[in-house]
């Protein structure tokens, strides 16, 4: 029977990744020439019987496990970044059953969310987005800027679950790693019916992340270019948010800090 327990941990290299899972890691490296690999385990509901994949995902003080897992892919590029390891992990997380009824799946995913908060991980406003918490970022995040993060501590009524769209995004980092929660709602809307929901869980290593800023020839410079581009994107923030205060429909949290500016450029 496939092992169910498995640990997931950026950095590490895809080669002794592949060897703590040899009966069900998969390992794919036929693209891009090689220079991409990607390591993969996937679980199967099983009728009556629990065989979803528990991760543990280490990452240090701040690690946590979460439950119900359908899948990993964790991407390496040796061809770049060889000494880097596994820079992005991917995980798609279901439900306790294959569908739920919508309430217990606005309890399942908030009790994730909570999980994720307890562990240590600090909500992340991307550095050139307003400073907006509470219902405003609900509400600014389904009317107004889909990429902004909804935050992880306001619970939302079950009206206002049912009116969040897919994809809709939680963000948070820890420790050097950047983390993108967000879901799909099946076609059932019907809030006396059972309805099918996948979460999405999504790692990134901050090297990789602040590399994704870049293309073509800069990208190898991204070292370089980074922290000016994170000062220029940094001004774009009072911009937004004078605009949000003359318009008076969202309250600015002046209380929010990037938790993320732990880095000298970010003085």
């Amino acid at each position: 029977m496939a092992q169910t327990e498995i640990t997931i941990r950026l950095g590490q290299q895809g080669q002794d990744w592949a060897k703590m899972y040899p009966r069900q890691l998969k390992v794919n490296d036929k693209n891009a020439n090689g220079e991409m690999v990607f390591y993969e385990i996937h679980w199967t509901r099983i009728p009556y019987q629990q065989s979803l994949g528990n991760v543990h995902i280490d990452n240090g003080t701040y690690s946590f496990t979460t439950p119900f897992v359908l899948s990993v892919m964790g991407v390496a590029v040796p061809g770049d970044t060889p000494e880097e390891g596994i820079e992005n992990f991917s995980l798609g997380v279901g439900m306790s059953e294959a569908t739920v009824l919508h309430p217990e799946a606005q309890r399942q995913f908030y009790a994730l969310l909570k999980t994720i908060q307890k562990a240590g991980w600090k909500r992340y406003i991307d550095v050139d987005f307003p400073r907006i918490s509470g219902r405003d970022a609900l509400v600014y995040s389904q009317m107004v800027e889909s990429s902004h993060p909804i935050d992880p501590d306001y619970i939302p009524t079950f009206q206002e679950w049912m009116w969040i769209r897919n994809y809709a995004h939680w963000n948070f980092y820890a420790n050097g790693v950047y983390l993108d929660v967000s879901f799909q709602r099946g076609m059932e809307v019907d809030p006396n019916k059972l309805g099918a929901y996948l979460i999405s869980l999504e790692f990134e290593t901050r090297n990789a992340w602040e590399r994704a800023h870049f293309q073509g020839k800069e990208r190898s410079r991204w070292r370089e270019l980074y922290p000016p581009t994170r000062q220029h994107l940094k001004t774009m923030r009072p911009i937004a948010e004078q605009k949000i205060r003359a318009e008076g429909k969202y309250h600015i949290d002046e209380s929010y800090r990037n938790p993320d500016d732990d880095r000298p450029e970010s003085t």
